[in-house]
């Protein structure tokens, strides 16, 4: 994308345009992007007029709901369109999910960001691989965590495993609690002082741990917490108001969804509007679970409770659906 200043006129050009184009549905940011990039490699008589601007609006919107509809937020479809068309997106994401569907859409969000966000996919994805090959024979169970972390680096495979070894100690005590040990690795990784870092972060799981267990939390929901507070910038005063929320979560859910008032009072706890959160779970939960016991009535709580946190859980249900009966007749 081509940078520089506009003259008088052609701001206004621009202003115009990307006003239409908002009203179009086009996110404002994304907008104004395109009208400034056009207005600047253009000759304002090449630009049209405001049926062809509306046209273009439409076009845009049609590319943004593309890709929502994949599952990309806001921020990045307004860096990622610019570059590359939706169809684009898809097929680098489906490249990626051929490859490593499990690292496909990290690999993605990360690649949007860079100039020329093709190649830049490939080589962090190389760059994945050779960190994880490097790690399994050390530990496979955070070899793919600490790549994930890590692969971006200037010299990801020697920053994997310096990272690892300064790790292993740690991480010793957490085979137990793998989500944590991730969470610490992801934490850790991506800061300029990554043992410290991670000391911090686990000094404060423990502090908070103990915490909770004298207010009564029961031991698995003290660990579920304390594992959220300990990366916190105040850990406790954090885990203390995750407890609280908790607990009014809780009563509510357990009033009509006892077999899932833990699971979503754990995942709303630590929303904005804890109780608003969890009615909309729990929403999303009847809705899904509705859906899939008219097929498949094994799995249906299964994939409800999976799917109900996400903005768009009907697709979600389904795409987790396809996963569950793929595994069920591979197996």
């Amino acid at each position: 994308m081509m940078l520089g200043r506009l003259s008088e006129p052609k701001r206004l050009l621009g202003d115009r345009i990307a006003s239409t184009m908002s009203d179009r549905g086009v996110p404002a940011r994304l907008a104004n992007r395109i009208a400034f990039q056009l207005v600047l490699k253009c000759e304002p008589a090449h630009l049209g007029s405001l049926t062809a601007w509306q046209a273009m609006g439409d076009q845009v919107h049609a590319e943004v709901e593309h890709l929502r509809q994949m599952g990309l937020v806001d921020r990045q479809i307004v860096v990622a369109l610019p570059k590359l068309a939706a169809t684009q997106v898809e097929a680098l994401l489906e490249e990626l999910r051929v490859q490593d569907p499990t690292i496909a859409r990290t690999i993605l969000n990360v690649a949007l960001d860079a100039a020329e966000p093709v190649p830049a996919a490939q080589r962090y994805l190389r760059e994945f691989h050779r960190v994880v090959a490097q790690l399994k024979t050390l530990d496979p169970g955070i070899a793919r965590t600490i790549a994930n972390a890590t692969f971006m680096a200037r010299m990801p495979t020697r920053t994997a495993t310096v990272h690892y070894k300064r790790f292993a100690q740690l991480f010793s005590t957490f085979h137990d609690d793998v989500a944590f040990a991730r969470t610490v690795a992801r934490t850790a990784c991506r800061s300029v002082d990554p043992l410290g870092v991670a000391e911090r972060v686990i000094a404060a799981y423990h502090a908070t741990r103990r915490a909770l267990a004298a207010k009564g939390a029961a031991p698995e929901i003290a660990r579920s917490l304390a594992g959220i507070a300990s990366v916190a910038a105040d850990p406790m005063p954090t885990a203390s108001k995750l407890l609280e929320n908790f607990g009014a979560v809780l009563t509510i859910v357990k009033a009509t969804h006892p077999s899932v008032a833990r699971s979503i009072a754990l995942a709303a706890c630590r929303t904005t509007d804890p109780e608003g959160t969890a009615r909309q779970y729990l929403k999303n939960y009847d809705n899904v679970l509705r859906l899939v016991r008219r097929t498949d009535p094994d799995l249906a709580h299964v994939v409800a409770l999976q799917t109900c946190r996400s903005n768009d859980p009907m697709r979600w249900a389904m795409r987790f659906l396809k996963e569950q009966r793929q595994r069920g007749t591979s197996q």
